[in-house]
């Protein structure tokens, strides 16, 4: 299963000490076999903050990180804009979760949140929102992430 992290709440997820909050996250990613997916803008955004850049590197060298390609993350972000569906600005983090199968999204942005949850945005499975540890039962391997492989669309 991948997780997305949006970078508003990066610097969260990967703090030290770990805020109890997100400590299954850090724990899914890891030791039991989560993965990250970054890849477009979002992964400019990380590469600019300190902690997760740090972290994003540790997890990619251990092959817990699943960069996709901009391009491929472009074309799809560009078929959501066009769309006129996206309410958020975040239709780069849309678009990842498209490409990479991805269904877990960590964030505290409202609209980002309605976008994610959007069938119409992101479907096959639905989208999921983990913004606090009671929500740790996300934290599942499902199908529609495939490991380190090819790039899923809608």
């Amino acid at each position: 299963m991948c997780v997305i992290v949006d970078a508003n709440l990066a610097s969260r997820v990967f703090a030290e000490p770990v805020e109890e909050d997100f400590a299954p996250v850090l724990d899914w990613l890891t030791s039991k076999g989560g993965e990250l997916a970054i890849g477009g803008r979002l992964a400019s955004e990380l590469e600019r903050l300190e902690k997760p850049r740090r972290f994003v590197i540790a997890l990619l060298r251990a092959g817990r990180a699943r960069r996709l390609p901009t391009a491929v993350v472009q074309e799809e972000e560009e078929l959501i804009e066009q769309s006129g569906l996206c309410r958020s600005n975040d239709s780069h983090v849309l678009a990842l979760a498209n490409v990479s199968g991805a269904r877990t999204l960590c964030t505290l942005d409202r609209d980002l949140q309605r976008d994610f949850r959007n069938p119409q945005l992101v479907s096959r499975p639905r989208g999921s929102i983990y913004p606090r540890q009671e929500h740790a039962r996300l934290l599942r391997h499902t199908s529609s992430c495939g490991r380190l492989g090819g790039n899923r669309r809608r």
